[in-house]
């Protein structure tokens, strides 16, 4: 009796259990099914919004896979306003990483506006404007402020003041204001800078608008107006933290910690607001932010008179600037290699395809010669025609061939002048670099030596000794001098074999045009030592008193 009970309640048990597992295993299968026909609804425009939301939330990555399935699903689509709008997005997210990426997406999207133009010509234009408005954004990052300003005014001729609806105008208007400040047009800078706030004001653009308020305080707090200026500084963190831009929260920061150190001479505060601005900007994809925290920084910790503080945030800038030099280069020959592979594997798979039809065309009119003997002259006729015909096709398909690789020689060249253009930059801030740093190791050094507490041999004094040592930066500088001027060093040993190794630094500065009190700088010496040294120089170079010594390294 008692085993019947226990297996009856058994039985009872296990078919409910059953019965809930069926239901649960039915309900994950229906929502199965409706995830699967929810994923097959999204549209191309659908992931381009969602990509965007990922954006303003600095989610680079997440947000250029959006793009980039956008661009997919756009092609399958054959919608072509958006496969334009995608590669654009896609320029838009990837040149804080990579320049070459983000001008090669705005060049393609520009290709696929330009179908628009007989069909809707206000799209085309409008369009192409934003491609050149992204163009002038890169420009503006290579250092290139003339030709970003040149674009970015070419651009407004596709958003009409009386009648934009998008965002774009206010885009362009910041990004006039930085170009002007950056090659010294302040009042210029502030009209566009104003213009922007107004114009993203008027469309309530909330994810942009932090940047003209930030623009604008720091307008006011450089005229003196403290109350102006703090507010704009503090509605910008509201806007930009309410919104999860991480990127706005960091300007914010800084601008929040300058009106502190300005106006209430409170470095405390300011170092605050600077290393929340630093913690935050490093998780960012664009490195550009956390190099701009460091800065600021370091220039606090200068004024503090904290020089190691300020030496070891030096260096770790410097490193992200070495990472981020050899991380783009690498890429940019990374890309390079797999456009060739690609270019190379279509071409042979033409020629394998024209093969085929040669030979599939040749059998053919070779049977049809057998079975119809009564035609041969039809036939012969008809052979001839043929074989013009695929001359021709030979001959079209060489002359493309040779369009093909004038192309690929012009894009190689392009390539080439980009990549000198990057080493002279990365030549220049290095020289700077070193310039910077021994600058500040001189100062530490007057300090350490003044303070008669420290002695010679105190961990500090060992810092600044081994700071002064310029072994590694001349190396480095050498690498980069060598790599744009190719054995110039050898060049000069070969034809004034007397002439020494610290001969020869003097020489490489000359190439670079440096003046006098630069040069001092760097090799870290008086500038009378500097004239010295030329003097000794033009004697080993066996110069004339009337020939110009800067004239003749720079012709070497």
């Amino acid at each position: 009796m008692k085993d019947d009970f226990f297996i009856r309640k058994f039985r009872i048990y296990f078919s409910v259990n059953m019965s809930r597992l069926t239901g649960v295993c039915i309900a994950f299968l229906i929502v199965n099914i409706f995830s699967a026909l929810e994923c097959e609804a999204v549209t191309s425009r659908q992931l381009i919004e969602n990509g965007w939301e990922e954006l303003f939330r600095d989610n680079d990555v997440q947000a250029l896979r959006l793009f980039g399935e956008a661009y997919e699903k756009a092609k399958s689509e054959n919608d072509t306003e958006a496969v334009a709008l995608s590669l654009l997005d896609m320029g838009i997210c990837s040149y804080s990483v990579s320049y070459s990426d983000g001008l090669d997406y705005a060049l393609r999207a520009m290709d696929e506006f330009r179908k628009f133009e007989h069909s809707n010509a206000a799209l085309a234009l409008q369009g192409r404007s934003k491609c050149l408005q992204l163009i002038s954004t890169i420009n503006s990052r290579q250092g290139k402020f003339k030709e970003a300003i040149a674009l970015s005014k070419e651009a407004l001729l596709g958003f009409p003041q009386e009648r934009d609806t998008t965002t774009y105008l206010g885009i362009i208007f910041n990004s006039l204001g930085n170009a002007y400040a950056k090659i010294g047009k302040q009042d210029s800078s502030d009209y566009f800078h104003r213009k922007a706030l107004d114009e993203r004001t008027k469309m309530n653009t909330l994810h942009y608008l932090p940047v003209s308020l930030i623009s604008v305080a720091d307008i006011e707090s450089r005229l003196g107006n403290k109350v102006a200026s703090k507010t704009l500084y503090d509605r910008a963190f509201q806007i930009s933290d309410s919104t999860g831009n991480k990127q706005e929260e960091v300007m914010a920061l800084l601008g929040l910690g300058k009106w502190s150190l300005k106006f209430l001479n409170d470095k405390a505060e300011a170092e605050h607001k600077y290393s929340d601005a630093a913690n935050i900007a490093r998780g960012l994809t664009d490195r550009s932010f956390y190099l701009t925290a460091l800065d600021h920084l370091i220039e606090l910790k200068k004024m503090q008179g904290d020089f190691p503080k300020a030496f070891q945030l030096m260096k770790e800038e410097s490193a992200i600037h070495d990472s981020m030099y050899s991380w783009e280069k690498q890429k940019i020959q990374n890309t390079l290699e797999i456009q060739f592979d690609v270019a190379e594997k279509e071409r042979q798979l033409k020629l394998i395809q024209k093969e085929n039809d040669i030979s599939r065309l040749t059998n053919y009119l070779l049977w049809a010669g057998i079975a119809l003997v009564l035609l041969i002259s039809i036939s012969i006729i008809y052979l001839i025609r043929r074989k013009h015909q695929r001359d021709k096709v030979l001959l079209h398909t060489q002359e493309e061939l040779v369009k093909a690789l004038e192309q690929q020689k012009a894009m190689r060249e392009q390539f080439m002048q980009n990549e000198l253009e990057f080493k002279e930059s990365q030549l220049s801030a290095l020289t700077v670099q070193m310039l910077q740093k021994n600058e500040l190791m001189q100062e530490l050094k007057e300090k350490v030596e003044a303070d008669q507490s420290i002695s010679k041999d105190s961990p500090l004094s060992r810092l600044v000794n081994k700071g002064q040592n310029q072994e590694k930066e001349w190396a480095d500088f050498n690498v980069q001098f060598e790599s744009i001027n190719k054995n110039f060093y050898e060049r000069i040993r070969q034809a004034y074999p007397d002439i020494s190794p610290n001969d020869l630094k003097v020489c490489a500065l000359i190439k670079l045009n440096l003046s006098i009190k630069e040069m001092a700088g760097i090799l870290n010496i008086s500038p009378d030592s500097v004239k010295t040294a030329r003097y000794r120089l033009r004697k080993k170079l066996q110069l004339n008193s009337e020939d110009n010594l800067t004239e003749f390294i720079l012709k070497l």
